[in-house]
């Protein structure tokens, strides 16, 4: 072995060994037991009562006020009395409409559902000590006896004693028997109370209960008490025998007694830690204390107690003195710790284990356990009967013996019917090596993975001896041995993967395809269904059938980190299992549904060192806080109903977060959450929560909104919902492939106030632009048909000049025309109009021309005609037009409208715009934009 290989199996080693904890660990890396405290958002740091409303919230009564909780956030809610001071709470109560009464010393107070405070009522009502639900009526026991409220009105009051002020006047504590008496206690009786009528009846205490001041009692039925007490303890009162036992083994001072929803009662005491008791016959008997000096499942930071709470689902709450709450965390009971005839596992750090009936090896971190099923007995043997082997972590059975691989210890052989363990002597190299795995071949051979290679047994002696110098074997220490549907053994190491072929009983490495996983490190291999063979190495799984034909990474639907690889198994019915970091989980084959298994399903431990299956649908987990297991026949029943719903906390709309009540009420208890829409909706975010008061750490969740696609999150991580559009919308949570803990929340996008005026701005901008896409069209309709009339004018003035030179024509063939006298005409008209400007007149005709020029109009008529080939209003109109362009020029059109500098140039409005067009081709606008000026 090559000094590298060494080394890493040396580091190895010492890793495992600094996880060696001889005898039994404490549960987790944690404390087992819960704690709140004012750092924690506690109202005050003295606890006096505890409650479980109907939502599974848990309600805590403090000395400066009250508080919820639920399992991860506590909201507090502060009510300050006549003093200016806070109050403190010494009874909590929840009636059928959802309210909660708190008793304070400054009176009653109550919260509607819904609101995010509490307010005074019945302010008749002084000192309230005890509350009691009795239907709609809630019974009130305070310094002035009892009264009853409806929520609207006082119905009864009801005094205790004739001394209507004296200490034998007060009700301390109610309680209901089985038949449904009410009963009360008093200060040195108990009471029973006939709401109906107000009767009550009286019973004095025997001795030697009746010489000391009463705290608190429970019934037990048969009219019979626990019945706490200020300085003799607890007692056990039989009102019909008339006798009064005193309880052994409780502390004197006892602040509550409470009978459970199990049937247990509950007992605290200022100075003794708490205890819960046990109904046995005609005797109440201790089952659990909870002290400063309990182990850690029973430990508590004071053994000062005001009150002890067992809530429906086993939880245990505790008041305590300065040192706020204490709580035991919720464990199920889907995985159940292994226990036999009075031996436990509890706190075991179990590497591994064996099942042969009726015979059971639990290997551990130091030495292993015989579980004999069938006698009831159990025995362990030490590192010293390993001959100083402490870690076990490979067992089989073969041949009537079990055969224990440690890996500090070698190979160890023993029979569980004489309870004999010896060293494995078929092969010395065994003796001080480290051993990876043990398994029965198909042969019925036994095959061993070790530091040594792999060796071979059958017949009680050594076959076959596989090492690196004589094979091609891979990898110093063969972590794993798995058998294939061909037979063939595939060997894992610390440098990847080698094949023994069962058809040439060698070991080969060189007949992997391209792209195979062979060089992958710390691999463990899994038989899998359909002739798969699984190989695990850190966070990736990987897979192959028996030729290698068809082989991959398994692409798991969840992240792991794992740095070294944990157990990995393929149930053969649709699921697997494996372990990693982050707990323990099931996945479907087909790779949609994912089960996570931690503390709030009964599995205790931050590791999990191996899995196994046996015969019997059991599934075996190792961890280091003991041997668990499930049936996996109830996983399905377990998926499907569950006593607690996924909710929403820390629940943020946009940037705002919300407040309490609409956290608790709105969103938990109405289920129902309104987004303020924008043009898009309000981000919604929240982070999802199974209230069963466990440890979260690992689990997953899910969601989707509608029918879609289920969305996973970690514990922590907030959901992300957005673009919703507007109406309703469903959105489902659930513990991650659990639909008995699913929950359905209405989603409800409403508009905004800002929407409204966007909306109202919107529509008004749509107006104006359609009111001005009107006005462009009907000015373009206008423009066209003002088009249309020019032409038609041009078109007519075209046709009257025609028709005016044809009616002159007989005239011209009378009057002989010269040239050169045409010629002169027309250097006179033009230097005359060029001079006076006379054609900037609109009211200019030919006559008033003729007359300047000393002609007749005739004359100039065929001048016109005849020799300039133009019209009298085409020759005047150039002019007028060369005139408008000057004053263009000029800069007049910033102070005239294009009709107004037209006139001033003698044009007529009827006629400016056709010559315009008919000269220049274009209308005065388009001239205008084609010169560079914006009218």
């Amino acid at each position: 072995m090559n000094l590298k290989r060494k080394t890493l199996i040396l580091g190895l080693l010492c890793l495992l060994l600094l996880w060696t904890v001889p005898g039994r660990a404490a549960v987790g890396g944690e404390e087992a037991v819960g704690r709140l405290t004012i750092n924690d958002g506690l109202t005050g740091e003295t606890v006096h009562c505890v409650m479980t409303d109907r939502n599974g919230m848990t309600w805590i009564g403090t000395n400066s006020g009250v508080n919820v909780y639920n399992g991860k956030q506590v909201h507090s809610f502060t009510m300050v009395g006549s003093n200016g001071r806070a109050l403190g709470v010494s009874a909590l109560c929840e009636m059928k409409d959802k309210c909660i009464y708190a008793a304070t010393e400054d009176g009653l107070w109550y919260i509607q559902n819904g609101n995010d405070q509490f307010e005074r009522v019945l302010p008749e009502v002084e000192r309230p000590l005890c509350l009691l639900a009795l239907g709609d009526t809630l019974l009130i026991g305070s310094e002035q006896g009892i009264m009853l409220y409806d929520g609207h009105h006082l119905l009864r009051h009801t005094d205790v004693s004739p001394s209507r002020r004296g200490l034998d006047n007060i009700v301390r504590q109610y309680d209901v028997d089985s038949d449904g008496t009410i009963w009360f206690l008093g200060r040195f009786d108990v009471n029973s109370y006939d709401p109906r009528s107000g009767k009550i009846t009286r019973y004095a205490l025997p001795s030697p209960i009746n010489t000391t001041i009463l705290t608190e009692f429970a019934c037990l039925g048969q009219r019979r008490f626990a019945v706490g007490t200020s300085g003799s303890g607890l007692y056990l009162y039989d009102q019909n025998a008339q006798t009064a036992q005193r309880i052994d083994g409780v502390g004197n001072l006892v602040s509550t007694v409470r009978r459970s929803s199990d049937g247990h009662v509950c007992v605290a005491t200022d100075g003794a830690g708490a205890y819960l008791l046990e109904v046995s016959g005609e005797r109440l008997e201790a089952r659990e204390h909870f002290s400063t000096s309990g182990d850690n499942l029973h430990r508590l930071p004071s053994n000062g107690t005001y009150c002890y709470y067992r809530d429906p689902n086993g939880v245990n709450w505790f008041g305590l003195v300065r040192y706020g709450l204490a709580y035991t965390y919720h464990y199920s009971d889907l995985f159940q710790l292994f226990t036999e005839a009075g031996f436990s596992t509890e706190g075991l750090n179990v590497r591994c284990g064996y099942r042969h009936n009726p015979h059971l090896i639990i290997g551990t971190q130091d030495g292993f356990y015989h579980v004999n099923n069938q006698t009831g007995q159990t025995r362990y043997y030490s590192s010293a009967d390993l001959a100083g082997g402490h870690i076990v972590n490979a067992v089989t059975w073969h041949d009537g013996r079990f055969y224990i691989g440690t890996f500090d210890g070698g190979l160890h052989v023993f029979d569980p019917e004489a309870g004999r363990l010896q060293r494995a002597t078929f092969a010395q190299e065994l003796a001080g090596a480290s051993i990876g795995d043990l398994k029965v071949g198909p042969d019925g051979r036994l095959w061993i993975g070790s530091t040594s290679g792999l060796i071979i047994v059958g017949d009680g002696q050594v076959q076959q001896h596989f090492t690196e110098q004589n094979s091609r074997i891979v990898g110093g220490l063969i972590l794993s041995i798995t058998f294939d549907a061909s037979g063939n053994a595939w060997l894992t190491g610390e440098d990847g993967c080698s094949l023994y072929s069962v058809r040439s009983h060698e070991i080969v490495d060189t007949n992997f395809p391209d792209g195979f996983f062979n060089r992958q490190p710390w691999m463990r291999g899994a038989t899998g269904h359909d002739g798969l063979v699984f190989l695990r190495t850190g966070p990736q799984t990987f897979y192959t059938n028996a030729d290698m034909t068809d082989f991959g990474e398994l692409k798991l639907p969840i992240q792991f980190k794992d740095k070294w690889c944990r157990s990995f198994i393929d149930t053969m019915h649709g699921w697997y299992v494996l372990a990693s970091e982050r707990g323990l989980f099931s996945i479907s084959y087909d790779m949609q549904e994912v089960l996570h298994f931690g503390d709030g399903e009964g599995l205790r431990g931050d590791f999990i060192n191996d899995l196994f299956l046996d015969g019997e649908h059991q599934l075996w987990v190792a961890t280091s806080q003991g041997l668990f297991t499930a049936d996996m026949q109830r996983f399905k029943e377990w998926k499907a109903s569950s006593h607690y719903k996924v909710q929403l906390y820390n629940i943020r709309r946009g940037s705002d977060l919300l407040s309490q009540a609409e956290d608790y009420a709105s969103a938990n208890q109405q289920q129902t959450i309104r987004l303020r829409w924008n043009l898009t909706s309000e981000v919604l975010q929240a982070k999802l929560l199974l209230p069963d008061y466990a440890l979260h750490r690992g689990r997953l969740y899910e969601y989707r909104l509608g029918g879609g696609e289920w969305q996973r999150v970690d514990d922590g991580q907030n959901i992300d919902i957005r673009h919703l559009n507007l109406g309703q919308h469903r959105l489902e949570v659930r513990l991650a492939g659990a639909p008995g803990t699913a929950s359905v929340y209405t989603l409800t996008v409403v508009p905004s106030a800002w929407a409204y005026v966007e909306m109202a701005l919107l529509v008004v901008a749509l107006v104006l632009l359609w009111l001005w896409w009107r006005f462009r069209k009907t000015t373009k309709v206008l423009l066209t048909e003002r088009d249309e009339i020019e032409d038609a004018l041009v078109e007519s003035e075209a046709l009257r000049e025609e028709s005016e030179a044809q009616k002159e024509e007989p005239k011209y063939e009378r009057v002989k025309l010269d040239e050169q006298e045409c010629a002169d005409i027309v250097r006179r008209m033009t230097d005359y109009l060029e001079r006076e400007r006379v054609y900037t007149n609109q009211e200019l005709k030919m006559k008033d021309l003729a007359d300047v020029l000393h002609l007749s109009a005739p004359k100039l008529s065929q001048v016109f005609n005849l020799y300039l080939r133009e019209t009298y209003y085409d020759f005047i109109n150039r002019y007028r037009l060369q005139e408008f362009k000057r004053l263009i020029e000029a800069g007049d059109y910033k102070r005239y409208t294009i009709t107004a500098l037209s006139e001033q140039c003698g044009f007529k409005k009827s006629n400016f715009f056709s010559t315009f067009r008919k000269v220049e081709g274009m209308t005065p606008t388009e001239y205008l934009k084609k010169q560079g000026i914006k009218v």
